[in-house]
């Protein structure tokens, strides 16, 4: 948990700089005049901060401790409002340390009279400023009452020439990082989901881990909820790093495996065949293809306990092989160079729940963290799929990244892809 709290001391730095510098400002432009104006001060660079800091070093410190999900909720929503916040003060502080390199470099001259009115230099940039802040409070003022159920379905349709002939037109339905405590006691989001999902008729539903944050108590009561489900040729799933419950300290060995047992039997009750390293053959139209689904490997701290050829043995004669795993690190790293498998679907990004996706321009944060982080990659004859996610973990908001069910259809052709937007 070394980089939760390295997370927790950068923030309180960061909070600790945007208000002095504010504070500083605010006391440069004699707004300490009136009892008003100080109280104010003493509010939004005082006590503001104070509260955040406190915030997230209590939070840092009880979450590992925590032994129910009702502490992730309330650190996403403790979150958001820090963000709706120190994002507006971060971007109106900056436009501010803009305007005095400005001032530094190029020093106000002697103007002119004009006798029009004219916008200084300095004031443009303050109006600039204060409306570049409230971007992004409305941006997560949108996310969080409405992006994160704003249910998605992306079309992709993949063509390869060695796919046997009776799996043509096979429908695949993927989802992926549930995070199913996040949603608490609200059934009508996710049912929603399930009636898009069951619109599309899928032949096969895939599911690519992280059906929970940390504990197998979040899964209770969902069952009514998830048996409408259909899939004709099946649904299987894979484990995702949040399903080993690795987030907290446990009392003992014991109830972690007890809650591992749990959150296994979760994927069970909710109608999903886990694969743990293990392949099967399926068969439609008097054809067979390979699917494989591998425990969690990641780049993170985490156990690389993935085995893709331990997954793929007994599938070695067939034509056309699929592998779930669930951090699409794993291609570039394992399943690519091996080339056992010709499409692989993974999750575990959730594109960071925020982003710009317009046309062929793509931007997320999460590009800085992982080199496939949304959508359809190709590599010579080999596909992965990074599906965006369909729940949310921490901050209970997508922006420009919403929640997405993806619908893949093979075809038997030349190699090819398409992707179409619902």
């Amino acid at each position: 948990m070394k980089y939760q709290f390295a997370l927790v001391w950068l923030v309180v730095v960061v909070v600790v700089l945007i208000d002095a510098f504010l504070l500083w400002r605010w006391k440069k432009s004699k707004g300490f005049k009136s009892p008003a104006s100080r109280m104010f001060a003493l509010s939004f660079f005082g006590l503001l901060p104070l509260t955040a800091i406190i915030g997230f070093i209590y939070t840092g410190l009880r979450m590992p401790q925590t032994d129910g999900a009702q502490i992730y909720r309330d650190f996403g929503w403790f979150l958001f409002f820090f963000l709706l916040v120190y994002l507006s003060k971060f971007l109106f502080s900056g436009f501010h340390g803009l305007q005095l390199v400005v001032n530094r470099l190029w020093p106000k001259r002697e103007e002119k009279v004009h006798h029009y009115p004219r916008m200084s230099r300095r004031k443009f940039l303050s109006q600039v400023g204060i409306v570049m802040a409230t971007a992004p409070f409305v941006s997560l003022l949108f996310g969080a009452f409405k992006g994160r159920y704003a249910f998605y379905t992306r079309h992709v349709t993949l063509s390869f020439p060695n796919l046997p002939a009776g799996f043509d037109g096979l429908r695949i339905a993927q989802i992926s990082d549930l995070h199913i405590g996040s949603f608490g006691d609200r059934r009508e989001p996710l049912k929603e989901a399930i009636a898009l999902i069951n619109a599309e008729q899928p032949d096969l539903l895939l599911f690519t881990g992280d059906l929970v944050n940390n504990f197998a108590a979040e899964v209770r009561g969902w069952e009514s909820v998830f048996a409408p489900l259909k899939a004709p040729m099946g649904k299987y799933a894979i484990l995702g790093n949040h399903d080993y419950g690795n987030y907290s300290r446990w009392p003992s060995e014991s109830k972690k495996a007890a809650n591992f047992r749990g959150i296994t039997d979760g994927y069970r009750r909710l109608g999903f065949q886990l694969l743990r390293n293990k392949g099967l053959v399926l068969s439609r139209n008097g054809d067979r293809i390979g699917l494989a689904g591998v425990e969690n490997w990641g780049t993170a701290s985490f156990p690389q306990t993935g085995d893709e050829q331990l997954a793929a043995r007994g599938l070695e004669a067939l034509n056309f092989r699929i592998l779930l795993s669930h951090d699409p690190d794993h291609w570039d790293h394992k399943i690519r160079p091996q080339g056992i498998f010709d499409l692989t679907l993974s999750g575990h990004t959730h594109g960071m729940q925020f982003g710009i996706e317009k046309g062929d321009f793509r931007w997320s944060p999460a590009q800085y963290v992982q080199k496939r982080w949304a959508g359809l990659y190709q590599e010579g004859k080999q596909f992965l799929y990074v599906n965006r996610g369909l729940g949310y973990h921490g901050l209970p908001a997508r922006v420009g990244m919403p929640p997405e069910i993806t619908i893949i259809t093979l075809r038997r052709g030349p190699l090819g892809s398409v992707v179409k937007e619902a």
